[in-house]
């Protein structure tokens, strides 16, 4: 079952990760409960001892054979506490990186499946935030749950059960108190869950603008709207500061409840177990048992007060990031879904409807391209063509109809597979700030490196790359910045040409290069093309006179189909275009 299965709730988001380290998260919580053992019994025992103490006052010689039992249980018990929190500090070594580490890749996972479409509305960098939260936050709840609040409430249990055995009303005392306490605490939790909720919405929000800002550094330096940019993140920021600010008064003023609670219920213990030392109703040996554990649930208490606001600052946090986990994947397998087998890469579209927000790209489409047909897309911006590969690919989910390959519903197939049949040499390729080998054997990483540099050679990458220092090992920068368009251009070309898939698509694969490397270039994607079913998106329509057939899109129609020559002989739409052109370019 997916992780997306688990995540409305942040409890069952967290437990779908625990229980796989279920033994290891019972062991770190049962030896943390040795915390409430530490902070009672070592009082109890010091105020046996001190008893003891006192009653051999006298006649210390005798002391030894009273003594030696509470001081051996002494040694034992900081032998135990200190083995067991030991123990408790190992497996938690082993247990939160081994949880962060599935967070984060299983999150990692579940973004990365969505459509383009979802990209194209959130931040990558809010997206990265979430995630990074996420991961830190579980382990700051868990940390919590598991080795303090537990632990405290069970001192809270053992405290009042030994103040019972000292005298009633302390026990009763202590009660009021920690219930009190508790219901500060609980009181604000909503508070500052939800101020802390909101505050992480805008911190993600403000990282989204930061990366997008730094992402688009070069136009901020080309148009040297530094000021701009630096009041534009001033806003978010002060948004974030404020929602902050909001978030820690929320903490503070529950700090001043619990510490009122703290003066009232420490005077009265302290009050009356002196007031009942006087009265000679209690020894002395019970009041340094008193006054010690008073004061250790005092320690015990503050520090999960202290911790409280930021555990509701980790949910609140937490649940903000789970919110991604709860977008729905609009393109996925569906269950059983069979790997493709492409003999022909015949692709047939088959009454196929598309909407892109409002508007409507394609209506009850038909559309039929025969196995090695080479056939050329043509038509103005936004007329639909790139959407028509994008289909073809499944990157956006069909409204109605089929799309089939080989007679195979490519709805019904593996999205690994149908990708894997299909090269894409888009027009402007963004590569991997990876290494130029890397990104040229990206689309078949087992391929030898004797096949990737005949691929690179086909592609003539070989003409630059031999200029760099570290060759094929160089680094491309953030989106290939360190290469020119043509550069990156013909990394694209080789690693489709090292994939050799049976279909080939080809959006304005040659636009960004320079005449001369362009006819280099023609020659190795006319060997390429030989034998598969070729697309070709072109603004530049000399490109498609030697495609078999040429596709003209107007707003999601194909108003005209033929040969370059046929469309021509028409002098309808295409013949128009054709005449348009400037610079042997479609206007905009």
């Amino acid at each position: 079952m997916g992780v997306s299965s688990f995540s409305k709730h942040l409890p069952a988001f967290i437990w779908h990760f625990v229980k796989s380290q279920r033994w290891v998260f019972f062991f770190v919580f049962a030896l943390s409960l040795v915390w409430a053992l530490d902070a009672t019994l070592w009082p109890y025992l010091l105020g046996f001892i001190i008893d003891i103490l006192s009653e051999y006052d006298l006649i210390r010689d005798s002391a030894w054979q009273a003594l030696k039992w509470p001081v051996l249980s002494g040694a034992c018990l900081w032998i135990f506490v200190e083995s067991s929190f030991r123990c408790k500090g190992f497996l938690q070594a082993k247990a939160f990186p081994q949880i962060e580490a599935d967070v984060r890749m299983a999150m990692f996972d579940h973004i990365q499946r969505h459509s383009p479409k979802y990209f194209n509305s959130h931040f990558a960098g809010s997206l990265s935030n979430k995630i990074n939260d996420m991961t830190i936050q579980i382990t700051l709840i868990l940390q919590n749950m598991l080795t303090l609040f537990l632990p405290a409430l069970a001192t809270c249990a053992l405290t009042i059960f030994f103040f019972a055995q000292v005298n009633s009303l302390f026990a009763i005392i202590a009660v009021c108190w920690i219930l009190t306490h508790i219901s500060i605490c609980l009181a604000f939790t909503r508070r500052c869950a939800r101020f802390s909720y909101i505050h992480g919405e805008t911190r993600s929000a403000l990282a989204g603008k930061i990366v997008d800002s730094l992402t688009n550094n070069f136009a901020v330096n080309l148009f040297a709207r530094f000021g701009f940019e630096k009041a534009r993140i001033g806003m978010y920021q002060k948004e974030e500061k404020s929602k902050y600010y909001q978030s820690k008064r929320s903490i503070e003023m529950m700090f001043l409840f619990v510490s009122t609670a703290f003066l009232i219920g420490g005077f009265s213990l302290n009050g009356f177990m002196i007031l009942y030392w006087i009265q000679g109703k209690i020894s002395t040996g019970e009041v340094i048992q008193v006054f010690n554990t008073t004061w250790n649930l005092i320690f015990i208490l503050w520090f999960a007060g202290e911790e409280m606001p930021q555990f509701f600052q980790s949910i609140g946090l937490a649940s903000q990031a789970l919110s991604i986990m709860k977008d729905p994947q609009d393109v996925l397998d569906i269950p059983n879904a069979l790997p493709l087998q492409v003999t022909q890469g015949e692709i047939i579209f088959e009454n196929v409807s598309f909407h892109y927000g409002d508007k409507t790209l394609f209506q009850n489409k038909d559309v039929h391209i025969h196995g090695g047909e080479k056939v050329g897309l043509v038509g103005y911006s936004g007329s639909g063509k790139t959407t028509f590969v994008n289909l073809i690919l499944r990157l956006y989910p069909l409204e109605k109809g089929k799309i089939l390959i080989d007679g195979q519903d490519v709805a019904e197939v593996t999205l690994d597979t149908l990708r894997s049949q299909i090269a894409l040499i888009p027009q402007d390729p963004s590569l991997f700030h990876r290494t130029l080998e890397e990104n040229i054997c990206y689309g078949k990483p087992d391929a030898s490196y004797e096949d990737m540099i005949q691929a690179a050679k086909k592609a003539h990458c070989q003409e630059f790359v031999e200029k760099l220092p570290l060759g094929y090992k160089t680094l491309t920068g953030e989106k290939g910045a360190k290469l020119s368009g043509g550069e990156r251009q013909r990394i694209a070309i080789a690693r489709a040409m090292l994939t050799k898939a049976p279909i080939l698509i080809l959006d304005e694969a040659t636009s960004a290069l320079d005449s001369v490397t362009e006819n280099y270039i023609q020659d190795s994607l006319d060997n390429l093309i030989k034998g598969r079913t070729t697309i070709v998106i072109a603004h530049r329509l000399s490109t498609l006179s030697k495609m078999d057939r040429i596709l003209v899109f107007d707003q999601g129609k194909i108003v005209e189909e033929g040969s370059h020559a046929q469309l021509l002989a028409k002098e309808g739409y295409y013949s128009k275009m054709w005449q348009m052109q400037a610079g042997g370019f479609l206007p905009e």
